[in-house]
């Protein structure tokens, strides 16, 4: 019985993730839940207000040296845009989720995870100190 389950369950997973594209789901830091990898954006809900967020993420692109084009936000949602050295356009989003929870979304260029885990890092740092 148990193993008509569990069949039963990891096909209706693996059915869901082939309808819905490629998923990833990876580890993350401290204050952070696991990270979602989705056509290219990296996302990751973080234990802390959004204006608390917007000023991680906004420290940690200034420590990586990557200037937004366009930063704009309010009580619920925002978005930095902006071009990297390399000429890899960046987007990242930034949504309030609940009173303390906010989500990010980092997308670099047509999905670059590596960069996209780089600054997931460095606002897990910032939002610890």
């Amino acid at each position: 019985m148990k193993t008509t389950i569990f069949g039963t369950v990891f096909l209706l997973v693996v059915l869901s993730i082939s309808a819905t594209g490629c998923v990833l789901l990876l580890g993350a830091g401290a204050g952070a839940g696991a990270y979602a990898y989705v056509e290219g954006n990296l996302k990751t809900t973080y234990d802390a207000t959004l204006p608390q967020v917007w000023d991680a993420t906004t420290a940690a692109l200034d420590q990586m040296g990557m200037k937004p084009n366009t930063a704009k936000h309010d009580a619920f949602s925002g978005t930095m845009k902006g071009t990297m050295a390399d000429g890899k356009e960046f987007n990242i989003t930034v949504k309030r989720v609940d009173d303390k929870k906010t989500e990010v979304g980092i997308r670099i260029g047509l999905g670059d995870k590596q960069a996209s885990e780089a600054i997931h890092e460095k606002i897990v740092t910032n939002l610890k100190s």
